[in-house]
């Protein structure tokens, strides 16, 4: 059997989520000030958050439960 502790019984970590091809983290986005709300979206590893067209012409922060 063994302990949880030993690494040979551990699984595999997950991988992660992955949008356009790039990987992704999940980031607080705090978007209040310009009437958005307060939710997790999406940011790649370079640190630009994965935005989308909001159809009035502006972009919006992709949120990370949409990928």
């Amino acid at each position: 059997m063994g302990t949880k502790n030993n690494p040979a019984n551990r699984g595999q970590a997950s991988k992660g989520k992955e949008y356009a091809g790039k990987e992704v983290k999940p980031v607080l986005y705090m978007g209040a000030h310009v009437g958005h709300g307060k939710y997790v979206a999406a940011q790649y590893d370079n640190g630009d958050l994965v935005t989308e067209d909001d159809g009035s012409g502006g972009q919006k922060p992709v949120m990370w439960d949409a990928i």
